[in-house]
């Protein structure tokens, strides 16, 4: 899940995370070693934390849009669309036939 750790960099670049820990139990809804889990196994991340990064980055990027910070604001937006594609596509290949597929490759 190579975009999932592109979203963690972003977020730590902004100050927003510390670390992979940080990242794993705020941003996931996940114990601290999550990410690293995910790292070192190559496994895919559950549907319910991809859920839950997009909903809690949909809430930062609103909170942002209200402060008129623009330049941040399309920065975060850009992780948040990141974010819900990945949720998407991973909904899609769990629960939908193929050939209904819309974002899954």
């Amino acid at each position: 899940m190579r975009q999932l750790f592109e979203i963690y960099d972003d977020l730590r670049s902004y100050g927003m995370c510390r670390n992979q820990a940080d990242f794993s139990r705020d941003w996931l809804g996940r114990s601290e070693c999550y990410l690293s889990y995910l790292r070192s196994t190559g496994a895919k991340p559950s549907l319910a934390s991809l859920g839950f990064l997009a909903k809690k980055l949909k809430e930062e990027v609103e909170y942002v849009k209200a402060a008129e910070e623009r330049v941040f604001y399309r920065k975060l937006r850009a992780v948040y669309v990141s974010a819900q594609t990945l949720f998407n596509a991973s909904y899609e290949m769990k629960y939908v036939p193929p050939y209904y597929w819309v974002t899954a490759a």
